[in-house]
């Protein structure tokens, strides 16, 4: 059974407005697949750090061989993944999760 994957605007536009590279668009595509088939995949994201935690449950999926996380949420009843972050290893944490 697979997953429909969405993602939002916010990762959409961070994708377009800071990814270039062939090879790195090419692992998201892979990490999509990947959800699509195996929503649980990324662990639980669960910071220590109160101010880091988002709103709501969520999990975390660092792409290989780039500065990049994904993060999702699962929507069992619905078998949907949204997208709603990516954070780029260089930013600022503090920033984490601005489109929610």
């Amino acid at each position: 059974m697979s997953y429909k994957v969405e993602i939002t605007d916010y990762a959409a536009d961070f994708i377009e407005q800071n990814v270039a590279l062939e090879s790195v668009l090419r692992r998201f595509e892979w990490a999509v697949e990947m959800l699509s088939a195996f929503p649980s995949l990324g662990p639980v994201y669960d910071p220590e750090y109160i101010a880091a935690r988002p709103p709501f449950p969520c999990r975390y999926l660092p792409l290989p061989d780039t500065p990049f996380t994904l993060y999702y949420t699962v929507d069992e009843a619905a078998l949907c993944v949204t997208i709603i972050d990516i954070e780029w290893s260089a930013g600022d944490p503090r920033k984490r999760f601005p489109g929610v």
